[in-house]
């Protein structure tokens, strides 16, 4: 009984310094700045090895979306095999899928910083740049390789941390952003840290905002932005529906999608992805 008994007040072995880290959903006490305790999803690669260094791509959820739904939608595919997900197209990286927090009215969304009223506050942006300090020191990141990526609510989010995060990211892939609102009127880099590329995915025919961006008029607003701040001259390179500008700092794309060719569930269809998307992505990143 007394060996028992010290047995069980000894501490629990640390693990193997060799151990893979741990993944899936998981959370963490950041600052009350951050929100407090906020939660993530963490998908790692094969075989993850402690000596390498992995790039890493935040993935940024949508109105009333988890991180653990992006990962299963980013992060595998939509329709697999024929469209699979960022996951399978990136060898040696590490994707973070951070969950929301805060609700207004009856959504949950992302705060986008102190321009960004009704849906202001530095919160989230607090949260993700603890968030990035947390993953480097639990994996092996490079931190000359980190991304951002998200879709609708979670592509404003990736636009506002490209912004005021920008010194953090070596590339930013907004999808189907609202309207830079929250760069302020007129928009404004002022704010603005470092210098990531930009690849800006929005639909030509989007049936979320409808009416209020003809023929795509919020990507081209995007785009207007990040083509200034980077300084880009007027001239590009077109590849189909995407444009590659030319003189740019860092590099700026730009995608007006047509509708019609997303091939996944859900309905407001023409305000998500093309299936082409998934991997497009996944190799323009690839190639940093």
């Amino acid at each position: 009984m007394l060996l028992t008994l010290l047995a069980a007040a000894l501490p629990a072995p640390a693990p193997a310094a060799d151990a893979t880290p741990p993944s899936g959903q998981l959370s963490h006490v950041f600052s009350d700045a951050a929100g407090g305790e906020r939660s993530y999803y963490v998908a790692l690669p094969a075989n993850y090895d402690r000596n390498k260094r992995y790039r890493l791509v935040v993935v940024f959820a949508g109105t009333d979306t988890s991180g653990r739904e992006m990962h299963e939608w980013f992060g595998a595919g939509w329709r697999p095999p024929e469209v699979v997900g960022l996951e399978r197209w990136m060898d040696d990286t590490v994707f973070v899928y951070p969950d929301q927090l805060y609700v207004w009215g009856d959504v949950t969304g992302w705060a986008l910083g102190p321009k960004a009223s009704p849906y202001d506050g530095w919160h989230d942006i607090r949260f993700a740049e603890e968030l990035l300090a947390q993953v480097e020191r639990d994996y092996s990141i490079d931190t000359d390789r980190v991304f951002a990526t998200g879709h609708s609510w979670g592509g404003d989010m990736a636009a506002v941390v490209g912004c005021y995060l920008g010194s953090h990211l070596r590339a930013i892939a907004p999808v189907a952003a609202n309207r830079p609102y929250w760069f302020g009127s007129p928009a404004s880099d002022a704010d603005c840290t470092g210098m990531p590329a930009v690849w800006t995915f929005f639909g030509r025919d989007d049936d979320h905002f409808g009416a209020a961006s003809p023929d795509g008029l919020f990507g081209k607003e995007h785009n207007a932005f990040w083509t200034a701040r980077q300084q880009c001259s007027s001239r590009y390179d077109s590849n189909g529906e995407t444009r590659d500008y030319r003189g740019c700092k860092t590099g700026v794309r730009f995608t007006l999608y047509a509708g019609g060719q997303y091939s996944g569930g859900g309905g407001l269809r023409d305000h998500q992805p093309p299936d082409y998307f998934l991997q497009a992505v996944s190799q323009w990143l690839s190639g940093f």
